[in-house]
């Protein structure tokens, strides 16, 4: 009898815990039908936040809202791919599955601009949303980064052509697409010219260093022209006078109201005139003729760097410190977007590197009044207000600072502000000297959003433009 009972108490006490565990499996499988899917999710956020916020937005700036395809893991961190230096906004961390949006305020336009993250709870259905200026970031893996993926029919769940877009595509066809290019945001030009061959020689020390420095700044190859008489990397062609005149022409072609260009050439030379020797084919270059070249490029700003004797002589300056405007080739013609670096004055020579007990630079190489400038985007110190840049000011003083033949009296560089401040001109293009809300050519946007429009750019135009 006693037996019997505990047997029917294990039972009951089996039956129990199978009947729970059947419920906790019944609740799972009903939590897990319960995740909010893909096409919900992208309603509750279209309803929630994606209508009222174009109802206030700015409709010239369009809106395009992408998803992240699948459902991201608990814990998952999400926050901005970069931020200002010194701010840092606290991340959203998920506590169940979620899905991920990101609504681009200014589709079209080169980042950074405004965003905004909406992280929806897949199970909660709770909506967090974060501002921000750049794409985002999940647990340390960068999304939505790329162009050709926030252009991807899949992912896009709501879009509003900017309305400049649209006139632009409604206008391409009435005006000369070439003029497209125009509206381009600040881009970074380089023309560098190893004008001797002289192996070893410091001006191909010069124009090796100013490459890397430019490469380092971020400017790509097809933005640099670098003619040598050398088969150094990143050279373009021999440095004919031909070239020169090439690359100047590349260039003027290409540039806009809003960039930044640099004119480096280092060589021998004499007054107002500049050699230009391959070694096998000699020649050179007069100050007036490099002008007028030099003239047929639009931009913001123009950094004239030229490592030369008596190079003072472009730009009329001398030892004493006497300066005749008349004698400025570089400027007689009123240009007033231009600083110049030259490495001697009218009548002084300059050298390559001196080193001494007086030298207060001896690790440095090349030309010793050119190459201060080069090596003060690697030095700390050269960066004398702290802002993490070195401005062409700073790097001209410190190469000034730094060049013992000055010091001992034997040179004299010189430098020439027309119309800039060299305190403020950078060789590469900065956040907030922004021109346009398309950093690319406006045909290319065009292309990559409306591939049903034809620009009717020709084949030749077309490849010179998105160079």
């Amino acid at each position: 009898m006693i037996a019997t009972i505990i047997l029917s108490s294990l039972l009951f006490q089996a039956i129990g815990v199978m009947a729970i565990e059947e419920m906790q499996i019944a609740s799972e499988q009903m939590s897990s039908k319960m995740i909010l899917n893909k096409a919900d999710a992208s309603a509750l956020v279209q309803d929630s936040v994606i209508n009222p916020l174009w109802e206030a937005a700015d409709k010239e700036n369009g809106l395009k809202v992408l998803q992240y395809d699948v459902t991201l893991p608990e814990g998952t961190k999400v926050e901005p791919a970069y931020e200002a230096a010194g701010m840092k906004t606290a991340p959203i961390v998920s506590k169940n599955p979620i899905w991920l949006f990101m609504i681009d305020e200014m589709p079209g336009a080169h980042f950074a601009h405004p965003v905004k993250y909406v992280v929806v709870d897949a199970k909660t259905k709770e909506l967090q949303v974060m501002e921000a200026e750049w794409w985002p970031k999940v647990s340390g893996r960068q999304v939505f980064e790329k162009e050709d993926i926030r252009a991807d029919p899949s992912l896009i769940v709501f879009y509003k052509e900017p309305v400049m877009l649209q006139k632009a595509v409604s206008s391409a066809r009435m005006i000369n697409p070439n003029l497209l290019a125009l509206t381009a945001q600040c881009e970074s030009w380089a023309v560098i010219v190893c004008g001797f061959n002289d192996l070893p020689d410091t001006f191909d020390e010069d124009t090796n260093g100013i490459y890397n420095v430019l490469k380092g700044l971020g400017l790509d190859d097809d933005h640099i022209y670098y003619l040598s008489p050398h088969a150094d990397a990143g050279v373009d062609r021999v440095n004919t006078v031909a070239s020169v005149q090439w690359a100047i022409s590349e260039v003027a072609a290409q540039s806009g109201d809003n960039d930044k260009v640099l004119f480096f050439y280092s060589s021998h030379g004499g007054v107002d005139y500049l050699v230009c020797d391959t070694g096998t084919i000699a020649g050179g270059i007069w100050a007036s003729d490099l002008d007028n070249w030099l003239d047929a490029i639009t931009c913001k700003e123009m950094s004239i760097i030229v490592e030369a004797c008596h190079s003072g002589s472009l730009i009329g300056k001398y030892k004493n410190g006497n300066y005749l405007p008349a004698e400025s080739d570089l400027t007689v013609d009123g240009e007033s977007n231009r600083v110049i670096f030259t490495s001697a004055s009218t009548d002084t020579s300059s050298y390559a590197d001196v080193d001494g007990p007086d030298d207060p630079n001896p690790s440095d190489s090349g030309s010793e009044s050119i190459y201060g400038y080069i090596m003060a985007f690697s030095e700390s110190s050269a960066d004398t207000n702290g802002d993490g840049k070195v401005s062409f000011g700073e790097a001209q003083q410190y190469a000034w600072d730094n060049d013992v033949t000055r010091l001992r009296g034997d040179n004299m560089p010189q430098m020439l502000q027309a119309g800039l401040d060299r305190a403020i001109v950078y060789h590469q293009c900065l956040d907030s000297q922004a021109g346009s809300k398309f950093k690319k050519p406006l045909y290319e946007v065009v292309e990559r959003i409306r591939p049903d429009v034809d620009l009717g750019v020709n084949p030749k135009m077309q490849a010179t433009l998105k160079r």
